[in-house]
């Protein structure tokens, strides 16, 4: 096996079992939020939510950007390694310090009676994430993605879910939410420990500490800009409408992301490292970077189709009754859900090329452009900062966009062209799901209407991806899909006889 063909096999794979991890947590994620949804009420979910984005948020300063820098590095060295988790260490029991001491100016701030003592107690979170920061660094840049996927899954499925369930039916309401993100963060700490092994002895280099911070400065600042516009509607809703509501849309903008997360940052997750070990070829790179914006497209569009007209009863299933203000807001969003995906192959192109300053300036506007978008959205309640936000997303996936064509030498025309197999096939998903909607509600059951149309739509994929695959599937598609999917099966098969 020739070390390109080798590349691809261990990415591929490595996406397989990312992506069934992926898909395993979203279905918990959805179980267990479906659970919670009826034992916590939308002000608990809104107080833990702004606690979590003001503590991710300060994540990003304190890891400075080392754990990707470590991952894109062409060679590392233990001084590398030592130095980060120096830096790391420190950083983490500074931040955590911080919070403990500010945590009232931000309850004040926020107007949120009793942030203070949830703040307090998930600052934890600082010195748990802290001292594992390398080995995930590690086990990313070693590809061990097999590893990665079990340990995502048992740590949210242990830590938050069986935690958060059990405490929420004792009646602990936010602290129920609280302890489960803080049993989940140190699980997976402990795991990271066991399987990776990695030197813990705090040592300082300074030619080692600049040769991290050149990459992972970059990093951060695109990181900080990033994660101010995909929490900024959430800050602005907590800060202008309260936490009820940041409670409602909150669980709109999450049922959002989970194909994001199942997709999206999957391919991110595989790509990154892959993508670094050969970013001087400008052609492997375009190859691999159209290959999966059309992948991405192909699954987006046909899902973003369905949430549309399916949200009453997505919600109401999964929510219940109470959550129905979660509807129009959770439709509004899942039109940009494309943009929101496919932005993420863009990020992991600048990633992986060093481009990290030419992404972090245009994260800041994209920043920039939410909270405005959402405070001049709030005017008008959820449905007005749902749209403002969906806008945005468009903005950034063009100027990411553009910056990919730029990095790899390509054109809008090929950007356009990986998207044309997605878009006919969302056309015909969309066509048919709006009459077996419109026929399934005669009968006036949630149940029948969400089966008939899950049912019948996976029919329909079935059958025109079957009977014209040339107009719904690229060639490099098939070609992946044969090589490294149905040659394994047969590999299986021949072991089996």
């Amino acid at each position: 096996m020739t070390p390109d063909h080798k590349l691809t096999s261990r990415t591929f794979s490595g996406f397989i079992y990312l992506l069934s991890a992926s898909g395993i947590q979203v279905f918990l994620k959805i179980g267990v939020l479906a659970v919670l949804a009826r034992l916590i009420s939308p002000k608990e979910f809104g107080l833990a939510g702004i606690a979590i984005i003001i503590v991710e948020f300060s994540k990003l300063f304190t890891q400075m950007g080392v754990g990707p820098a470590i991952v894109q590095r062409k060679e590392l060295e233990d001084r590398h390694l030592t130095t980060g988790f120096t830096i790391s260490l420190c950083m983490g029991l500074l931040f955590a310090g911080v919070l403990l001491l500010g945590a009232p100016v931000l309850e004040v701030f926020f107007r949120m009676e009793g942030l203070a003592p949830v703040l307090r107690a998930v600052s934890i979170v600082f010195f748990v994430d802290s001292i594992t920061l390398i080995g995930q660094a590690q086990m990313q840049r070693n590809m061990k993605f097999k590893v990665i996927a079990a340990l995502d899954v048992i740590s949210y499925a242990v830590g938050y879910g069986a935690v958060g369930i059990s405490l929420g039916y004792l009646g602990m309401g936010v602290w129920a939410l609280v302890i489960a993100n803080i049993s989940q963060a140190v699980l997976y700490a402990a795991l990271v420990m066991i399987v990776q092994p990695f030197s813990k002895r705090p040592r300082f280099n300074y030619s080692a500490f600049k040769e991290l911070i050149r990459f992972g400065g970059g990093h951060t600042l695109a990181r900080i800009g990033n994660y101010l516009a995909v929490q900024g509607d959430n800050l602005v809703v907590g800060r202008t409408l309260g936490a009820a509501s940041l409670g409602i849309y909150g669980r709109a903008y999450q049922f959002m992301v989970m194909p994001s997360s199942l997709f999206g940052n999957t391919l991110d997750k595989v790509l990154f490292p892959a993508m670094s070990k050969v970013q001087d070829d400008k052609q492997k790179l375009m190859k691999a970077y159209l290959t999966g914006t059309s992948l991405i497209a192909l699954i987006a569009i046909p899902i973003s189709v369905l949430f549309v007209f399916l949200a009453p009863e997505i919600i109401l299933v999964l929510l219940g009754p109470q959550w129905t203000e979660v509807i129009n807001p959770f439709r509004i969003l899942a039109c940009s859900l494309l943009f929101r995906m496919s932005y993420k192959m863009s990020d992991s192109l600048a990633r992986a090329t060093g481009a990290v300053y030419r992404r972090a300036w245009r994260q800041l506007i994209y920043a920039g452009a939410v909270f405005i978008s959402s405070y001049i959205g709030h005017f008008w309640g959820l449905n007005g900062v749902a749209w403002g936000v969906a806008l945005t997303l468009v903005g950034n996936f063009l100027m990411m966009s553009q910056l990919s064509i730029k990095l790899i030498g390509s054109t809008w025309l090929d950007l356009v062209k990986a998207h044309t197999h997605g878009i006919l096939l969302g056309i015909t998903t969309g066509v048919f799901s709006y009459f077996i909607v419109t026929i399934s509600r005669q009968f006036n059951t949630l149940y029948v209407t969400l089966l008939c149309t899950g049912v019948g739509v996976m029919v329909l994929l079935f059958l025109v991806i079957g009977l014209f695959p040339s107009f719904f599937i690229r060639s490099d598609h098939k070609a992946l899909v044969e090589k490294l999917i149905l040659k394994r099966f047969k590999k299986i098969s021949v072991q089996v006889v």
